[in-house]
């Protein structure tokens, strides 16, 4: 049996998985995983019968680096739906005094250069955002200088950057003591649980999602959901992704990189891109049929690939699938599992910001994006009488239409994205200013 310490204070707290990491703020990072409403000493023991004291301290400085599961999916289940608005809000301006003091700090933002490229677009959105308030804001990875941190730093997904290759490294107390994680990863996923030590022990926490976001809060942890805000104009394909099999498979319409100002004027009538899991199988089974009338692009990618990485020849697909969405009527999404997030690169960067309709099966409440207003959602085997209405019907094509330019808009507005960043920026500076 393991142990992470016996000392019920965790006063004493020493671990080979987190060599570099002072006992105060080990100690802190256990304290703020006992207080989640996912996370339980009964279900960890139950989970783990050679585990029999200290759950919480177990679990985050030895059952994660063990491959252990941390989570009940029923207790997750009952958190996401029962999370509470966060009290604290952050004013969208900065003082006056602040914004000179960050023109001489600066911002940096970290991702890893070898893992999921969505995790670098992310990064770029970020210090476009940031950078539209007048603030020094530069993007870095693991092969830079860990002791060049006097800027205020951000980790995009750090399950990834405290990792993999140069960036275990920067696994230390100064580096994640003073930093803010972006979570991109859902609860019930094994990268959320890797990426959990870090996003304990760090000086705040951003998560892409909401309803995690408002869990992380009610915890006592300093969190804030904060979606990137998007240009809504993506690089148009170069020579190399036009020899792509993918876009070589699209018709002639698609193919010629017009823009069509009308919603109905797009070539595709529906698309979906995303990685197989059992759900989607049989979902997207049910819909082949229904679905076979129409112009559409599935790119349907096998688990066993893996995330789609920085390597030159796969960047192809990042360009083609926002391509491809902005030549289509229709973006589908299709929940991956029963924890129906709302999933913000699918639904709103690959889709809003594209000028798609999406369509998806139910998600979760979002505080901005409203289904009937910025997308369409209905059970999945109500999905292909809601596409025939849309595409067929004529009050259906009007509504699609308006709903694709709302989504758009609310994705790509600045004024939005601007009082965005400036909520993240007095919010790391509210918790900077603190002790600890």
């Amino acid at each position: 049996m393991t142990s992470g310490g016996t000392d019920p204070a965790h006063g004493t707290l020493t671990n080979p998985f987190f060599p570099h990491i002072q006992t105060d703020l080990l100690a802190r990072a256990v304290s703020r995983l006992e207080k989640l409403a996912y996370f339980s000493d009964e279900d960890y023991y139950g989970l783990h019968k050679d585990i029999v004291h200290n759950a919480a301290e177990h679990a985050l400085l030895w059952g994660v680096g063990e491959g252990r599961k941390l989570f009940r999916k029923d207790r997750i289940a009952r958190a996401l739906v029962s999370t509470t608005p966060t009290d604290r809000a952050y004013p969208p301006l900065l003082a006056d005094d602040e914004l000179n003091r960050l023109s001489a700090r600066g911002i940096t933002i970290y991702a890893s250069s070898l893992g999921n490229v969505f995790m670098t677009e992310i990064a770029s959105d970020l210090a476009m955002n940031i950078s539209e308030l007048g603030i020094p804001t530069r993007i870095l990875d693991e092969t830079s200088d860990p002791e060049d941190t006097d800027a205020i730093a951000i980790y995009v997904a750090p399950h990834e950057f405290f990792s993999m290759g140069q960036g275990r490294a920067w696994l230390r107390d100064r580096t994640v003591r003073n930093g803010f994680m972006y979570n991109t990863e859902q609860i019930p996923s094994p990268w959320f649980t890797s990426a959990l030590p870090m996003l304990m022990l760090a000086r705040g926490i951003f998560d892409i999602a909401y309803q995690p976001a408002c869990l992380f809060a009610q915890a006592g942890i300093p969190a804030m959901h904060w979606e990137p805000g998007l240009d809504g104009q993506p690089p148009a394909p170069d020579e190399f992704d036009r020899m792509h099999p993918l876009f070589r498979t699209l018709p002639p319409g698609a193919r010629d990189g017009r823009d069509h100002a009308r919603w109905q004027e797009r070539p595709i009538d529906l698309c979906f891109f995303g990685t197989n899991s059992p759900r989607r199988d049989d979902i997207l089974a049910y819909l082949a049929a229904p679905l076979s009338s129409y112009q559409t692009c599935i790119h349907y990618r096998r688990q066993a690939l893996g995330p789609v990485g920085t390597r030159f020849e796969e960047r192809s697909l990042t360009r083609l699938s926002r391509y491809i969405t902005q030549q289509a009527k229709i973006s589908l999404n299709i929940h991956r599992d029963e924890f129906c997030y709302f999933e913000w690169h699918r639904m709103v960067c690959q889709g809003m910001a594209m000028g798609a309709v999406v369509v998806t099966d139910p998600c979760l409440p979002h505080p901005r994006f409203q289904p009937g207003v910025h997308y369409f959602q209905d059970d999945a085997r109500h999905i292909p009488n809601l596409v025939d209405w849309l595409l067929r019907d004529p009050e259906g094509r009007r509504q699609a239409a308006q709903v694709a330019r709302n989504g758009r808009d609310a994705a790509c507005s600045p004024a939005p994205r601007r009082a965005a960043a400036g909520r993240a920026v007095n919010f790391m500076l509210s918790h900077l200013h603190e002790e600890g």
